[in-house]
This record gives C-alpha cells, sequence and structure tokens, in this order.
C-alpha cells in the first residue's frame, strides 16, 4: 500500500508542475478556450480520482491488485457520471445567464433548473452504487471507515457547504 501512496503522490506532483500545452498559463475560461478548459477538466478529474482510489484503499487497507480494481470501477462510474455533470454545467451556465438578465435564457429558466435538480438525484444515485459496490462483504466498522472517508472527500471536493464558497 505504501508503494501505492508513493505513486499516487509523484503522479499528482508531476502533473502539477506539467506546463499546460501551448506555453499558457493562467486559469482556462470555459468560454475564453474551450479547448484548454476541457483538458484542464480531464487533468483536474484524472486528478480527484486517484486521490479517491488512494484514500479508500488506505481506509479499507486494500492490496495493490485491489486498489486497482477499485480504480477501474471508479473509472467506470465516472465516465457514467461525465455527462451528467457536464449537461448540469450547460444547464447551470443557462440559468447564470438568465440571472444576468439574457432574455433568450429567461424562457428557458425552468427547464434548466430541473435539469440541474435532476441531474444532482442521478448524482446521488451513482454515489449509492458506488458505495454499494465498495461496502460489499465489508465488516460494519469498514463500512464506517468507509463512509466517513467518502464524506471527507466529497466535502474536500465541494460537496459540502462552507463558509464563503457559496455566494
Amino acid at each position: 500500500m505504501k508503494k501505492l501512496v508513493m505513486l499516487a503522490m509523484v503522479a499528482l506532483s508531476m502533473s502539477a508542475l506539467a506546463a499546460p500545452p501551448g506555453g499558457k498559463t493562467g486559469p482556462a475560461r470555459w468560454d475564453a478556450d474551450p479547448e484548454a478548459f476541457q483538458e484542464k477538466l480531464e487533468d483536474r478529474e484524472r486528478r480527484a480520482r486517484m486521490v479517491f482510489v488512494v484514500a479508500v484503499a488506505e481506509a479499507l487497507e486494500l492490496s495493490e491488485a485491489e486498489a486497482l480494481k477499485l480504480s477501474e470501477k471508479v473509472k467506470t462510474i465516472e465516465e457514467k457520471r461525465r455527462p451528467v455533470r457536464e449537461g448540469m454545467f450547460t444547464a447551470m451556465r443557462e440559468v447564470k445567464k438568465a440571472a444576468d438578465g439574457d432574455s433568450a435564457a429567461l424562457a428557458q429558466v425552468d427547464a434548466n433548473i430541473q435539469k440541474v435538480l435532476d441531474g444532482r438525484a442521478q448524482m446521488a444515485a451513482m454515489d449509492k452504487e458506488l458505495f454499494a459496490y465498495l461496502a460489499k462483504d465489508l465488516t460494519p466498522q469498514k463500512k464506517a471507515k468507509l463512509a466517513l472517508v467518502l464524506a471527507k472527500l466529497h466535502e474536500a471536493r465541494g460537496g459540502g457547504f462552507k463558509k464563503g464558497r457559496h455566494r
């Protein structure tokens, strides 16, 4: 397991040091450079998945083989989550335009809000699916450890309401 943790730390530090393609620096905005934004988003997803796998593997004391199997399962679920997340992002972008007074977006505000709410429900269902997969055959103590590490990861990625986060 220590090898896995070290490998994850090295990979994270390597990706953090890598320069953005084309020599660009600074944050990529979806409206300014969609391609660079997509690359940064994919890199962030890979790093988040790695942090997730390492945290769960440590909490459950998984072997390297078990951690690799977990990584594949998480990747599969993330691939299912991506279109839902992208749909929610697009809908929220339209809601933001409506809030800013865009008359074209105002006509679709209710539909876009519903898309966001439906997406949140789908994400919650996928979270339950992942927990059920991970918790299968665990002792009650390990299930509790898993629930705690998942809650910490959820809050760390911005899932919880923190002071100053939501304005």
